[in-house]
């Protein structure tokens, strides 16, 4: 016998063919999901944010959406991608960020990274290619290997670039489609990221390299003025090798949790275990709830669930297993407590430098670290012993904004940020194109964000509701 909610989901799909306008205008589907399920409005609610290449954004998303609906339906969460990305001459984020309950965020995270697409890239003969044609390729592929295929000419005029696209679930396909060209043994893989990976990658290459076999050439960001304009890693070897490889530098991408609690809640012993797991944490006080952000590597993810489900006081039977390829279980060996001793050697060099001097590719997770060392530590028992309440409230203080007659685009950004969080992260392209940073906006009225073109009474209150915070 069905259930009532499996025939609503079943009416519901039937009313999207006959009347797909109806169904989207609608505030029908939403209103019954609250009243199938009561339970769900109780649940506290949390928020993830992974790193995913912008090239392939729009592969998840899929054509109208269908396919990031799709998640979010089946994991009961909101998925946002950077707006910006759809801007021609901006520069593009990586990070997608993902709101739900706790067990939702799992599921979601595992989804979009199985949905990743895996892309080898191959030379090959440009007069093979032609004597076949590249059309009939690409059809002849897609349908006996299920990958795509994409030629670039080089400029030797033999030789071209195929670029073989396939998913993580059918990986003997797409082995069978780059056996197809002869070139199993020299494929190429391009991981196009950010400045936090690969500051975080760059003391462990020469440990994966040596563990899978593979060349890897990354980028040096060694020198923090000279950054590239784009951070792309190169990996070359054989399949299993690069494909070895690739996983594993993902493993090593940032991820971070966040959730809102009653600032009296906060367990400052947390600190400690952070520490001992490698999770780095900031807290943001703002009135009476305090902003809870974990980060640390993604093959680390159980830890950063479990602390986050104590922050947020669940019971133990919601423990997060979260499944992850066993090829991240060997970066344990050589990359354990390297997340926080990073992150602390990339903000003392930008502490030794002037804060306007820092170009704009530097990302969030290595900005505003509060300091953890000294903050709280293990005794000998093994007990996790916490420093002073005052001590902890001077070091997780938030810093008033500075206040400057120049338009701070590293402001800017930390702008950007905080509007994201609130859910109001259309509007950060209406303060870049104003030239508003995070100072100028503390100094806002109602009538300034009615002059630059917010409208919307619901998002003006909470943007004054976020400056009236500040400036406290």
């Amino acid at each position: 016998m069905f259930s009532v909610s499996h025939l609503f989901k079943l009416y519901c799909h039937r009313l999207q063919q006959h009347s797909p306008q109806f169904f989207y205008r609608s505030n029908i589907m939403q209103s019954l999901n609250k009243s199938l399920s009561p339970l769900q409005s109780q649940i506290p609610l949390a928020t993830l944010s992974m790193e995913v290449s912008y090239i392939f954004h729009s592969h998840l998303i899929g054509r109208s959406g269908k396919n990031i609906s799709r998640v979010m339906d089946d994991t009961q969460t909101r998925i946002h991608f950077p707006d910006r990305n759809r801007i021609a001459g901006e520069s593009k984020c990586n990070s997608v960020v993902i709101r739900g309950p706790l067990v939702s965020l799992e599921n979601a995270r595992q989804r979009i990274r199985m949905d990743v697409p895996v892309e080898f890239i191959i030379d090959c003969n440009v007069e093979r290619v032609n004597s076949i044609g590249e059309s009939s390729l690409i059809d002849y592929f897609s349908k006996t290997f299920g990958v795509l295929l994409r030629f670039y000419p080089k400029i030797d005029g033999v030789t071209c670039q195929v670029n073989i696209r396939g998913q993580h679930d059918r990986l003997q396909q797409l082995k069978d489609a780059v056996a197809y060209f002869g070139r199993q043994d020299s494929v190429m893989v391009k991981m196009e990221t950010t400045f936090d990976h690969v500051w975080l990658i760059r003391e462990h290459i020469d440990k994966i390299m040596a563990a899978t076999g593979a060349g890897i050439r990354c980028p040096d960001v060694s020198i923090l003025k000279e950054l590239p304009k784009k951070f792309c890693v190169w990996i070359r070897g054989s399949m299993d090798q690069v494909y070895k490889a690739s996983s594993m530098l993902s493993g090593l991408l940032p991820m971070q949790l966040m959730i809102q609690i009653p600032s009296d809640r906060f367990n400052r012993c947390i600190l400690a275990e952070a520490q001992e797991a490698d999770v780095m944490i900031r807290v943001d006080r703002s009135g009476s709830l305090s902003t809870l952000r974990l980060t640390s590597y993604e093959w680390n993810a159980r830890n950063l669930f479990e602390l986050l489900r104590r922050c947020m006081e669940l019971p133990n039977d919601q423990t997060i297993i979260p499944c992850l390829p066993s090829i991240w279980l060997e970066l344990v060996n050589f990359t354990r407590n390297t997340f926080l001793p990073a992150s602390q050697k990339l903000l003392s060099l930008m502490l030794s430098s002037s804060q306007s001097s820092f170009p704009q590719q530097l990302s969030a997770i290595a900005i505003d670290i509060p300091q953890i060392s000294g903050s709280a530590s293990p005794n000998s028992s093994g007990t996790s012993s916490c420093s002073s309440p005052r001590a902890m409230n001077d070091m997780y203080r938030v810093p008033p904004p500075p206040m400057t007659n120049r338009f701070d685009r590293n402001s800017a950004r930390h702008l950007s940020q905080l509007l994201e969080t609130a859910g109001l992260s259309h509007y950060s392209d209406l303060f870049l194109q104003n030239e508003v940073d995070l100072a100028m906006f503390t100094t806002l009225k109602d009538e300034d964000l009615i002059s630059i073109g917010i409208r919307s009474f619901g998002a003006r209150k909470i943007l004054l509701n976020a400056i009236q915070e500040f400036r406290h």
